[in-house]
């Protein structure tokens, strides 16, 4: 997540909305980011971002994807969430 939100700002993005699956993590920055919604989203409301963390075991280094750039095994659950169909971790 530090990463994520420094290369945002790196970026110039403006940060009002994180979703975490690690309700952990959520509870600790939200009383440290009055200015960003940060809330916990189950590994299914997010198919695309748990596709990328998978990949992210695989690969050396820092990989940075666009949606012009996205992994072949990522592609379907982006099409998922920007239509709002849920998705399910395989076993």
């Amino acid at each position: 997540m530090h990463l994520g939100l420094r290369l945002c700002t790196e970026r110039g993005l403006s940060i009002t909305s994180v979703e975490l699956d690690s309700l952990l993590i959520v509870n600790c920055f939200n009383d440290h980011m009055p200015n960003a919604s940060i809330s916990h989203v189950y590994r299914e409301g997010n198919g695309l971002a748990d596709r990328l963390a998978a990949r992210g075991h695989t690969c050396q280094g820092i990989a940075i994807f666009d949606r012009d750039s996205l992994p072949p095994s990522c592609f379907a659950a982006y099409q998922a969430d920007l239509s709002g169909q849920p998705q399910y971790r395989p076993p």
